[in-house]
């Protein structure tokens, strides 16, 4: 709604809540955090679901192509997280 109407972004933090963004930097905070924790999540699938399952069938087919497709977003994702300097 805020998209169709040209609002600024809503975002919540701990201090304030949900409210609208007053300057570029409180969106671009959020969105790092939000990749971050991402990132985060897919590593550990990786390491603690798909590892084990690349281990235990090592010529699966499914979990071969699952952890190269996880590892093309980890990769993504680390790349986003990073701010551009």
């Amino acid at each position: 709604m805020c998209a169709e109407r040209g609002w600024p972004p809503v975002i919540w933090t701990r201090d304030l809540g949900y409210h609208f963004c007053a300057s570029e930097a409180e969106p671009e905070e959020w969105e790092l955090a939000w990749l971050r924790e991402k990132l985060t999540q897919f590593r550990r699938m990786i390491t603690g679901a798909i590892g084990p399952h690349l281990a235990l069938f090592p010529k699966s087919v499914w979990v071969g192509y699952l952890s190269d497709q996880m590892k093309a977003i980890e990769s993504n994702l680390a790349l986003a997280a990073r701010p551009p300097r």
